[in-house]
């Protein structure tokens, strides 16, 4: 054991990257529902090390990975966050609002009654919130108060234990309010109306597992002979794939190919070549004749662009009102929209879904055509995995100088500081990349990859130098602090399903799903997903999470600067 602590002390990278791998082992660990996650985890294990050996990264190294999640949450944030700037997203934009002045009001409150530090403070605000950029944030601000540096670490340390203390109980809180206790309070039969909503909004079967994966491709091409449809004119015949788009893309009659139109009626013989998606083609050709595997020239070819939607005209338009414009326009008869992405997450395919600008669109359909539908929707996604770091670094570069700048107001210096400003930067530059696609690239993998590593690097490094501290806070505390944090989760959630079911009359599902995304909680969602039957809550979740996940990290220097007021002296 010696021999080991003298390893970590003298190469602490060991230390940092061992509590990264235990701690994401850890968080993978299901427990129910309830899963801890990467952050999380990697902090329980720093702590332990921490404890056990002393170490101090440098806060060079912390400062960066700091910077490089800030930034990468801001840019992958950024479309979204813009595109909701509008009365609707605004008008779901109240639950981050309730959640902000519930949360700050709670922990002023206990920051008074149990005498907390600004430290305790922010930690139990980012623990009990579940947002997890709130210790980042809370910490930079805390480096610039004017303490001593011992007294500025202990503050620090202060965050990340009352965070992790607070965050498993506000956790296990959101995650049975949201799928169980609201639900059972309200008499909410969530299946059921998540169902009826699914079935209104897209005018299929309730029934149809949305949360399963295709095995096969979505669209297909398929050739039949004519035996049955003799007489049948392609117009008709398309109708077939009962409510399934299909189109015939070609005929081969008596050895020679023509091109299908509407008014055309199939003979006995007829090779057709239908495409569209798999159930509706099978639907169709049950209808026509016998499959044929391989006629010659019918073949089929099927290409697939990602586009960022751009087009204004387009913002908050149906999937149903997309395909209708479509074919009044005469374009897009063999390319499908096939899924719809937005804050990184996959919405249900309903004809009633509303397209934003800043969505992710994926088409498939015919070599011929889909350059020119991917051109009218917005700008193709490019094909690469290749890093812009010029770009990425001109950001943060920014937004830490933008960071460095202050206000003074009553004798107090407010700044964004290095997590404010590197936020905002990479809002901006987010967007910026989501206008104009040929500025820049970064690709989505790497911003994943930015984020998770650099969050959990960061509290990794504040992590390993606390552990000395972390058992006399929670002696000092007891269990005020986890109480305090299950309090914090629940009376925000509770007073934003009141406002969204009596005042904004949101369906279940969908308000359920802003309740999680208020919390920026995927844990919550899978939850009221897993509850609901359904991905409807997804189409709640998606706007509050873009604007909770902004709006939450910037109350860190807020709560610090306010739990100094509010604390005993």
């Amino acid at each position: 054991m010696h021999e080991l602590q003298s390893v970590l002390q003298e190469t602490p990278e060991i230390a940092l990257f061992l509590a990264l791998a235990c701690g994401h082992a850890f968080g993978r660990i299901r427990f129910g529902p309830i899963q801890l996650g990467g952050v999380c985890g990697t902090l329980l294990a720093a702590l332990a090390i921490g404890s056990l050996v002393t170490i101090t990264p440098a806060a060079s190294i912390k400062n960066f990975f700091f910077a490089l999640f800030i930034f990468s949450l801001g840019y992958a944030g950024g479309p979204q966050f813009f595109a909701n700037l509008n009365a609707k997203g605004l008008r779901l934009g109240c639950f981050c609002l309730i959640e902000v002045a519930i949360v700050i009001a709670l922990v002023l409150a206990a920051t008074r009654l149990f005498g907390l530090d600004q430290g305790s403070a922010a930690g139990l605000m980012a623990g009990a919130a579940t947002e997890s950029a709130v210790v980042g944030t809370a910490t930079d601000a805390i480096s610039g108060l004017p303490l001593s540096p011992e007294a500025i670490k202990n503050l620090q340390a202060n965050v990340v234990t009352a965070y992790s203390i607070t965050y498993v109980f506000g956790l296990i809180t959101i995650v049975i309010a949201t799928s169980q206790l609201f639900p059972l309070m309200f008499r909410i039969d969530l299946r059921s109306e998540a169902a009826a909503l699914w079935k209104t909004m897209s005018g299929a079967s309730a029934e149809v597992d949305a949360t399963a994966l295709r095995a096969l491709p979505d669209i297909v091409g398929r050739i039949y002979v004519v035996e049955h449809a003799a007489g049948v004119s392609i117009a008709e015949l398309e109708l077939r794939g009962e409510g399934l788009r299909v189109n015939v893309e070609r005929i081969k009659r008596r050895g020679k190919l023509i091109d299908a139109t509407d008014d055309m009626r199939l003979e006995a013989g007829d090779y057709v070549l239908l495409t569209g998606m798999r159930e509706g083609v099978q639907r169709c050709g049950e209808s026509i004749g016998a499959e044929r595997d391989h006629v010659s020239g019918l073949d089929f070819a099927v290409d697939t662009r990602d586009v960022i939607l751009n087009r204004r005209d387009l913002h908050d338009v149906t999937l149903d009102s997309v395909r209708r414009r479509a074919q009044r326009e005469g374009i897009a008869q063999g390319v499908y929209i096939v899924s719809v992405t937005r804050s990184g997450v996959a919405l249900p395919m309903l004809a009633g879904l509303r397209l934003q600008t800043g969505d992710l669109v994926r088409l498939q359909g015919l070599p011929s055509e889909i350059n020119d539908v991917a051109t009218r929707l917005g700008k193709i996604v490019k094909d690469s995995d290749e890093t812009d770091v010029l770009f990425a670094g001109i950001g943060i570069v920014l937004g830490i100088f933008i960071g460095q700048f202050g206000v003074k107001l009553g004798g107090v210096t407010f700044s964004l500081g290095t997590g404010g400003g590197a936020l905002l930067s990479g809002l901006v530059f987010g967007w910026l990349q989501n206008a104009h696609p040929a500025v820049g690239n970064i690709p989505a993998s790497a911003i994943e990859l930015m984020k998770d590593l650099g969050l959990s690097m960061f509290i990794a490094c504040v992590g390993l130098s606390s552990g000395p501290q972390a058992f006399a806070l929670i002696k000092s505390y007891g269990i005020a602090l986890p109480l305090t944090g299950i309090l914090i989760a629940l009376l925000p959630a509770a007073c934003s399903l009141v406002f969204g079911r009596y005042v904004l009359k949101l369906e279940s599902p969908i308000l359920l799903g802003a309740i999680a995304g208020q919390q920026c909680s995927t844990p919550a969602l899978s939850a009221v997903v897993s509850a609901a039957g359904n991905t409807t809550p997804l189409l709640g979740y998606t706007i509050t999470y873009a604007i909770s996940n902004v709006v939450l990290p910037l109350m860190g220097p807020l709560i610090v600067f306010l739990a100094g007021q509010v604390a005993p002296q």
